[in-house]
């Protein structure tokens, strides 16, 4: 990748985070008003929008162009809320190591140096088709935040 497509990627990663909760008020609009109305950035609401997302989307909707919106909408809202609930915790985008998990792709690092990537984990979500999956996920990792040593 060349400096100036590395400057065009931070530039873009830098208005996505921003404008998040642009994206999710939008999409919310859209929603069903009492979910709409739980959705809270707690990470109780974890719960709510994974439940949405199981009833929404499948392994093959991932790709479809027409769930573009909602899926970024829905990626931001649960990526936000576990940025807002793991204790610092910032934005991070890796575009210098090509051969990274998290290449070129939005993910939230922890103090812990752990990185979660929030596009990879909706087919994960999917997959597992849990219910709490996202919940235990964060669970998980604040308790690794605020006890390292048994990350």
């Amino acid at each position: 990748m060349t400096e100036e497509e590395k400057e065009t990627k931070k530039e873009n990663f830098i208005e996505w985070t921003t404008f998040i909760e642009d994206r999710v008020d939008e999409w919310s609009k859209s929603i069903k008003v009492d979910l709409s109305n739980k959705l809270n950035y707690s990470p109780d609401s974890l719960i709510i929008i994974e439940d949405y997302i199981l009833s929404n989307f499948t392994k093959d909707s991932l790709s479809d162009e027409k769930c573009k919106m909602q899926i970024d909408a829905t990626i931001s809202y649960y990526a936000e809320t576990l940025l807002r609930s793991l204790p610092e915790s910032t934005w991070f985008l890796d575009i210098d190591d090509e051969s990274s998990y998290y290449y070129n792709l939005p993910s939230i690092k922890t103090p812990i140096g752990a990185m979660i990537c929030p596009h990879k984990l909706l087919p994960r979500i999917i997959h597992k088709n849990k219910g709490t999956f996202l919940f235990d996920f964060y669970n998980k990792r604040l308790g690794f935040i605020q006890n390292p040593e048994t990350y």
